[in-house]
């Protein structure tokens, strides 16, 4: 699990069905919304399925 993650970060989230490559665009403190590439979705993940890219 990533600690140092911060708003707007590069990340890689391998979720069950998928694995998905964003930017950080909300934390809380177990889970991460991650933003895809031009804003077209959004998607919640576990934070420890989150790597720092």
């Amino acid at each position: 699990m990533e600690a140092d993650l911060e708003i707007h970060d590069t990340v890689r989230a391998d979720l069950p069905h998928a694995t998905l490559y964003g930017n950080v665009w909300q934390l809380e403190d177990d889970r991460v919304l991650i933003r895809g590439a031009g804003g077209d979705w959004h998607r919640w993940g576990e934070r420890w399925r989150v790597i720092l890219y």
